[in-house]
Order: C-alpha cells, then structure tokens, then sequence
C-alpha cells in the first residue's frame, strides 16, 4: 500500500477540515474540490512512516507533536484527515490537519 501525505490548506486549525473530494451522494458538482500537488510532502509505504516524517518535519521546526489522530471522511474515499497536536518551542499548543491519500482498492 501507498501513503501520499498532503498539507491541508489550512494546516493551522481548530475546526476539522472538510474532504478534497466531494461526489459522495453520486451528483457531479460543479466543481470538484481537489488536492494540490504543491502540497504532497512526501509517498510512504505505512501510515507510521507518514508520522515519523512529519515528527522529524516538525522537530525541524521546534515542535513537538503531542497526539495524532486518524479519521476516513468516509467509507467511499482513499482520504483519511490527519491531525496532530503540536507544541512548540514557546509551550504554545495547536492543531495542524492533513490528508493521507491511500491507493488501497484500485
């Protein structure tokens, strides 16, 4: 199995982010929401791969990831949200969100 690990638009916060794909109920709409390229940070072989990249990724940074949680917009889309808890360097705590993009079922 594939993991491609994107930033969410926004990264930073406290509301969950909505799904890059729509089309759930089966209408087309009239435009797609998508993931961008320009955010992928990286392909993985496992979820824990993902993580250990994006806690060296912010380690970089000066941040601590504190939690992380994995939940399916649901049980018709590969798009899992990420998101974790971060501490920085300064104790202040936020929420970052991302996607994990699986290739499992094609």
């Amino acid at each position: 199995m594939t993991i491609e690990l994107y930033a969410a638009s926004a990264q930073e916060a406290s509301e969950p982010v909505d799904s890059p794909v729509s089309n759930l109920p089966g209408k087309l709409p009239d435009e797609e929401p998508a993931l961008n390229t320009d955010d992928l940070l990286g392909t993985f072989d496992a979820r824990e791969e993902a993580l250990v990249f994006l806690k060296n990724l912010l380690a970089a940074e000066q941040q601590v990831i504190l939690d992380s949680r994995i939940t399916p917009f649901s049980q018709y889309t590969h798009i899992e949200s990420l998101t974790v808890t971060v501490r920085d360097a300064e104790a202040a705590i936020q929420r970052r969100q991302y996607y994990l993009v699986t290739d499992e079922g094609y």
